[in-house]
């Protein structure tokens, strides 16, 4: 809502509206100057809290990539370092933590947690405006009125109004204290989200933008193939995307077989950028750092044998089977549910564009619950798409929202509790862990299945009479 229009409900109701009203009012500037200033704060406490504390608040990944990019700044490989297991290109950006200042990556880091805000707010104000206007010239054309090209959004309510609702869906990621954190710890994964979002954002813009749609899709497929490069995770989004680029349902497994094989235009526009762009990278890096890099950046995390307690279901076999050679039926028989399931989001969420947000937030949800290893980082894969869908979310109530919110933060804490004793008064709740471990992963089905059954397309109460 604007200042003008604050005046006037002021004016019209003859009280000063509550503070939380007025905090949503503020323009989305604002909330994003407030928010990088929370975040420098957080980045200063970090400082003082590691000299301070034998518990450091930095996350140990960050001294690691730090360790690695020291050896860059030798001539060496970053590889040199132990347990680096990253892309190079985050061992180059943490650079200046050497030559500038400790910080740098932190604020390189929180630069992207800001701008994803910025992604967030940019794609919600342009979907919620193009799914009103469409909704207008259904409705104008009832009355067969002709419909102008820039139909006034004054016909709309102020709870489904553009502005508030990028506002209010940009403010969830702003203000969500677990996202600022991880941030402000050094932790990277803020940065391979942002082009998550990015690549959404081109997919979703290209439909508006007919006459630069295939360039649009290009670039989309540019950042896709970068992301995929930083992390193997977004490589299972690449159904849900091309399945979106689609003219054709899929509805048997032969209508899918023919899609693959005859891919339209658009199509072949996000292959093409998403195989340049990740041979392009692989490529380079391989000819600088030789067969050590493929293994430890790609070819590794899957052999990768993690025992050290996490909130992964499969932290006990894990640990119990630490010492053994899992075999390859194992593997993949824990690999299938997760495998079946993206398959499955995929073809039912990501054959129409408007569903794309919550088709990917799905397929990140199911990775990261179904995943080896689960840390607190990890559900950034989510939690940064999940604004993006807040919209669809109108049949859920407050009281339903906020009590899966509490399941989710319980199951949490229940496996905190094992953990913190283990990990600083050594006592040995492995399998307290794993029992908890469980029960975390219950509750984020039960999260998941009620998304799913609460999910709707958007909906606006519209003023008849502002509208004729």
């Amino acid at each position: 809502m604007t200042k003008h229009k604050a005046a006037a409900t002021t004016k019209a109701t003859g009280r000063q509206p509550s503070l939380g009203r007025r905090i949503l009012q503020m323009s989305f500037r604002t909330h994003l100057l407030i928010s990088a200033l929370l975040r420098v704060v957080l980045i200063c406490y970090g400082h003082i809290h590691d000299s301070r504390s034998p518990v450091p608040y930095t996350d140990i990944d960050y001294k690691v990539v730090t360790d690695g990019a020291r050896q860059v700044l030798a001539g060496g490989s970053p590889f040199s370092r132990h347990t680096y297991r990253y892309s190079p290109i985050m061992a180059y950006i943490q650079t200046l933590n050497i030559l500038l200042h400790p910080a740098w990556g932190k604020l390189v880091y929180a630069t992207f947690d800001l701008l994803i805000a910025v992604l967030i707010y940019r794609l919600v104000h342009m979907e919620i405006k193009s799914q009103y206007q469409k909704t207008v010239q259904h409705l104008l054309s009832k009355f067969n009125r002709p419909r102008e090209s820039d139909q006034s959004l004054d016909a709309l309510d102020e709870k489904s109004h553009p502005e508030n609702l990028a506002r209010a869906s940009a403010c969830f990621w702003l203000y969500n204290p677990l996202t600022a954190v991880i941030s402000t710890r050094g932790s990277g994964d803020c940065f391979s989200s942002f082009f998550v979002i990015l690549t959404i954002y081109l997919l979703m813009r290209s439909e508006h933008k007919e006459s630069k749609s295939l360039w649009l899709i290009f670039c989309a497929g540019l950042a896709h193939g970068l992301v995929i490069h930083l992390r193997l995770y977004p490589l299972l989004f690449s159904l849900g995307y091309y399945l979106a680029l689609s003219t054709r349902l899929t509805r048997t497994p032969l209508d899918f077989l023919w899609q693959i094989l005859r891919p339209n235009t658009q199509q072949l526009c996000l292959v093409v950028g998403t195989i340049l762009s990740l041979v392009a990278l692989t490529w380079t890096f391989y000819l600088m750092y030789g067969w050590e890099y493929i293994y430890e950046a790609y070819l590794y995390h899957f052999v990768r044998k993690d025992p050290r307690h996490n909130f992964s279901v499969q932290f006990l076999m894990q640990y119990l089977g630490s010492t053994a050679d899992t075999s390859v039926l194992v593997k993949f028989l824990v690999m299938a549910p997760q495998l079946l399931l993206v398959l499955y989001l995929s073809l039912s969420l990501g054959q129409f564009r408007q569903t794309l947000p919550f088709c990917i937030f799905t397929v990140a949800f199911v990775i990261v619950t179904y995943n080896s290893v689960v840390t607190s980082q990890y559900f950034i894969w989510y939690l940064a798409i999940l604004p993006l869908c807040l919209n669809n979310f109108k049949r859920l109530s407050w009281g339903k929202c906020f009590s899966l919110l509490g399941w989710w933060l319980l199951a949490q804490a229940l496996w905190l509790l094992p953990a913190y004793l283990l990990e600083f008064r050594t006592w040995n709740t492995l399998y307290w862990i794993g029992v908890q471990g469980a029960i975390f992963f219950a509750t984020n089905g039960y999260i998941l299945e009620q998304l799913l059954s609460h999910y709707g397309f958007t909906q606006f109460k519209i003023s008849y009479r502002k509208l004729l």
